[in-house]
């Protein structure tokens, strides 16, 4: 899933969500004051597959830690 960075509009506090890519984000809240409806700011594309990498190799190499 995409990681989103977001700019309050009522306090300008930046912050990042993963979300899906159709997913609404107007009921957003913002961690600083609590607004919804955050700005969406153009960002590079960037995802979790790196740590969804890693959480792989970890379930082939110990198994038992995923039981």
């Amino acid at each position: 899933m995409p990681i989103y960075e977001f700019e309050c509009t009522k306090c300008t506090h930046a912050y990042e969500r993963v979300m899906k890519i159709d997913e609404p984000y107007d009921d957003l809240e913002c961690p600083s004051c609590g607004a919804t409806k955050p700005k969406k700011l153009v960002t590079a594309f960037r995802t979790n597959a790196w740590s969804s990498f890693l959480d792989g190799m970890e379930r082939k190499v110990s198994p038992e830690k995923f039981k």
